[in-house]
C-alpha cells in the first residue's frame, strides 16, 4: 500500500521527511485547550490565588516545641497538652541518644599510646632523625633519663633541638606525653 493512498483515506497521517506521523484530532484539541488554559491563567489569573499558593508552599511543616515551654511562633501559654504528651517520649529518646553518644565519645577519646607514637613520634624516634633517641635504645635514652623525668618532660613540652614542642602532638596532655616517653625509653 502506498503512502499516498493511506494519506487520502486518513487525512491526519502525513509524511515528515520520510517518517510517518499520526495525530488525532482529539490530541490536537486537548493540547490546544491546555495551552489556552495556561495562557488564560497567566494573563487573567488571580493574584490572590498565586499568593495563597506561595504561602502554602513556604509555610512551616510544624511547630518546634520543648517540654514545659510554649511552641515557637505561638502565643504565650498556648502549647497544648497533646503537644506536651507527644514531647515527653521524644525527650526520653533524645536523652538516651545523648547518653549513648557521650559514652561513644569517651571511648573514642581514650588515649591510644601505640597509635599516637606512630602518628607523632615515629618519624624521628623510629629512625633516629636529627639525633632523636630511637624507640627501645637504652643507651641513647640513659643520659636523658639521668636528668630526671621533669627535665625530659620540659624538653618534650617546650621542644629541644630539632624536636618541636610536644612533638607536634597538640592533642596530648602532659600525662599522655609522659606515657609516650616511658613507652619509648622502656621498649
Amino acid at each position: 500500500m502506498a503512502l499516498g493512498s493511506i494519506q487520502s483515506e486518513h487525512p491526519m497521517i502525513y509524511n515528515t521527511k520520510g517518517a510517518i506521523s499520526v495525530q488525532s484530532e482529539t490530541a490536537k484539541t486537548r493540547l490546544f485547550v491546555v495551552a489556552l488554559m495556561n495562557l488564560s491563567f497567566l494573563l487573567l489569573g488571580s493574584n490572590a490565588a498565586a499568593q495563597q499558593s506561595i504561602e502554602e508552599n513556604v509555610r512551616p511543616a510544624g511547630n518546634v516545641c520543648l517540654a514545659g515551654q510554649p511552641c515557637v511562633g505561638s502565643t504565650a501559654g498556648s502549647a497544648s497538652a497533646a503537644t506536651a504528651r507527644a514531647a515527653a517520649p521524644v525527650a526520653a529518646v533524645v536523652e538516651e541518644v545523648v547518653e549513648t553518644v557521650a559514652a561513644a565519645v569517651v571511648e573514642v577519646a581514650a588515649f591510644d599510646l601505640e597509635s599516637t607514637y606512630q602518628m607523632s613520634c615515629f618519624a624521628c624516634h623510629g629512625t633516629g632523625a636529627a639525633g632523636a633517641p630511637i624507640l627501645g635504645d637504652a643507651e641513647a635514652w640513659a643520659p636523658r633519663m639521668e636528668k630526671g623525668m621533669d627535665a625530659v618532660m620540659a624538653n618534650v613540652v617546650n621542644g629541644v633541638n630539632a624536636m618541636p614542642p610536644k612533638g607536634l602532638c597538640f592533642t596530648c596532655t602532659d600525662e599522655d606525653l609522659a606515657a609516650l616517653v616511658g613507652y619509648m625509653s622502656s621498649q
